[in-house]
């Protein structure tokens, strides 16, 4: 014989929506936090790629080259934003941008920095 289900509340269908809202949440959470991290690392890969590249090369072109490559990952930097020095034989380049994540009940903001030297 079958079991009645009559006195069973459903409670489960909504506990299962409920892990299903919590998972959806965390994925979009982890999209909104972990796809700038992700470009920002890629960014500095090409950065690092290119350095060699620089050597010999006047800061604006640098500094144009480097604006042009962060907008291949969808980073929004300006010239301002990047700081080329060459003294002493050196080649520095300081870079510093931040990235609003917006959560919907929270917006965070995401500083990045990035900083090479080496011969010029």
């Amino acid at each position: 014989m079958r079991a009645s289900r009559l006195n069973q509340r459903g409670a489960g269908g909504i506990g299962c929506l409920f892990m299903i809202a919590l998972a959806a949440a965390g994925i979009y959470a982890g999209l909104e936090l972990g796809l700038p991290e992700l470009r920002h690392r890629s960014f500095e890969d090409r950065l690092n790629e290119s350095y060699a590249f620089f050597q010999h090369q006047q800061p604006k072109y640098i500094r144009d080259r480097i604006v042009q490559i962060a907008s291949e990952f969808h980073i929004d930097l300006t010239p301002e934003m990047v700081k080329v020095q060459i003294q002493d034989d050196r080649l520095t380049i300081d870079i510093a941008y931040e990235k609003v994540a917006d959560l919907k009940f929270q917006k965070k903001v995401l500083q990045y920095r990035v900083h090479r030297s080496g011969p010029y």
